[in-house]
């Protein structure tokens, strides 16, 4: 299974710095078809009501990643839940759900604009924070205040992210 947790704010520093944090997707289940990559998908009406107000609440995030799960399971794939215990939903599925497009299209149409706005709003209360400080201690860096603060000073200075975030 592949373990995915979508962290928006890291995800963008981890490709300009090279790494991924969902791991390496193994090799396509579907090699030598032509499987769709980078289709954009429209969001689901349910997503846009979620957005109308400019700000995602817990119920609607968690509305939105149970759409995300059906749409999932309607596809053939189930999404494992691993820990609820802080406020970003950690999460897991079969690549190959990634490789044949599935995930791809249920993040977009379900989850995408709800997760990166919850993400974004709660982005310091994310749990690798004591991991982001220590490693920017290791480094001789200064801590910032927010995560993301703290991300770019972590890829300003040139350091693995990778490395930073794992867990002993």
């Amino acid at each position: 299974m592949r373990s995915t947790k979508r962290t928006i704010s890291i995800s963008a520093a981890l490709i300009l710095a090279g790494v991924g944090l969902s791991g390496c997707a193994g090799v396509a289940a579907n090699a030598g078809e032509d499987v769709p990559r980078g289709e954009v998908f429209p969001p689901s009406l349910a997503q846009e009501n979620a957005l109308a107000d400019g700000v995602v609440d817990e119920a609607e995030y968690d509305a939105g990643f149970a759409g995300f799960q059906a749409c999932m399971s309607a596809g053939g794939y189930t999404v494992e839940v691993l820990d609820t215990s802080t406020s970003i939903i950690d999460y897991r599925y079969l690549a190959q759900a990634t490789d044949d497009g599935t995930a791809d299209r249920c993040y977009q149409i379900e989850f995408a604009a709800i997760d990166e706005s919850w993400q974004t709003a709660h982005q310091d209360e994310q749990a690798d924070g004591e991991l982001l400080d220590a490693c920017l201690s290791e480094n001789g860096l200064a801590i910032p205040k927010t995560r993301q603060e703290k991300v770019d000073a972590l890829v300003l200075a040139g350091v693995d992210l990778g490395t930073c975030l794992a867990e002993g």
